[in-house]
């Protein structure tokens, strides 16, 4: 196949400005779909071994989102104020669906398996604006359940993974739900939260693109500085301080803690859980690792990378801080 990387990825972005600037839901619909076939692309772009599988997958779920939102709008055009009930239900499940967050996340964890680091990278972070936008805007009393929901769903379905694109898909589902309540406050701090969680998890794959990681067992393999990237990248995407990940949580709490307490309750108990399983897997890498010791070239490329991976989540944590 030929490489249509650099083609299809500037209509990629344009299909998500297209949606997001449309007026009309005809519109919308139409820039979802021009961003689901550009997606697809890339995903036949990545040559994977599973790249047709995961393709045909992606397709047949996506068709069934589009087809969904389709007949609602439909429906609100021919039938307008007289099929309440099906406008105020169905387009809110289609955009679940499509975002993949929970309820309707069934087909992500085992998709994922099939995604190259690129595409995985793509699938949690850009595929999630529009649906998740599109959402708030319009139906803002539907999501106050699904916070909560995607906020427990993510932090205990991560916890009895071994695989390494199964626990983002998860961490990705409870930031998520961290998004839809940094939308209940303001846009601006949903872009805040959303670019944070855009830089770590780029950091994220670009590791586990570089090393080849499917599996959480296969870090222990590696030496002591790339164990602490990993980690430090890891426990930034839960939101412990001092790292990255922490300051807009600890933002957003701020703002909602007077306002919906039991939704700040729930956010802080089950940060808790997937904080106390990343330092468990932790311990388990540090700890019951090889005892064998390996020179480390100080100067090479991958070293510094490195430091510089770590560094950016500490300075930047503490940038946040005196801005504020």
């Amino acid at each position: 196949m030929k490489n249509y990387y650099f083609t299809i990825t500037p209509l990629y972005f344009l299909s998500i400005s297209f949606s997001l600037s449309s007026s009309s839901w005809m519109s919308i619909w139409i820039g979802m779909e021009m961003n689901l076939l550009t997606f697809i692309f890339l995903i036949l772009n990545s040559k994977t071994f599973n790249s047709n599988e995961s393709c045909m997958k992606y397709f047949l779920i996506q068709s069934v989102g589009s087809l969904m939102f389709l007949f609602c709008i439909s429906m609100q055009m021919l039938f307008y104020n007289e099929s309440f009930f099906i406008n105020a239900l169905v387009p809110p499940l289609a955009l679940m669906l499509k975002s993949g967050i929970a309820p309707l996340h069934f087909w992500t964890p085992d998709l994922s398996m099939k995604f190259s680091p690129s595409n995985l990278f793509l699938f949690i972070t850009m595929q999630k604006i529009v649906p998740l936008l599109i959402l708030f805007s319009s139906w803002s009393t539907m999501i106050k359940w699904a916070i909560p929901l995607n906020i427990m769903i993510g932090a205990l379905g991560g916890m009895c993974q071994s695989s390494i694109n199964k626990t983002i898909i998860f961490s990705s589902m409870n930031n998520s739900g961290w998004m839809l309540l940094s939308l209940t406050e303001s846009f601006l701090l949903f872009f805040l939260f959303f670019f944070t969680y855009f830089l770590m998890n780029f950091m994220l794959m670009k590791f586990i693109k570089n090393h080849k990681i499917k599996w959480i067992t296969q870090i222990k393999s590696h030496n002591f500085f790339k164990k602490i990237m990993f980690m430090s990248l890891m426990l930034s995407l839960s939101g412990l301080p001092p790292f990255l990940g922490f300051i807009p949580k600890w933002i957003i709490l701020k703002k909602i803690i007077f306002m919906l307490p039991m939704f700040a309750f729930l956010s802080i108990l089950f940060s808790v859980f997937i904080i106390f399983f990343y330092l468990k897997l932790s311990i388990f890498m540090f700890f019951y690792s090889s005892l064998t010791k390996k020179w480390i070239n100080w100067f090479s490329y991958s070293s510094v990378n490195i430091s510089l991976n770590i560094l950016i989540n500490f300075t930047s944590s503490f940038f946040f801080i005196l801005c504020m």
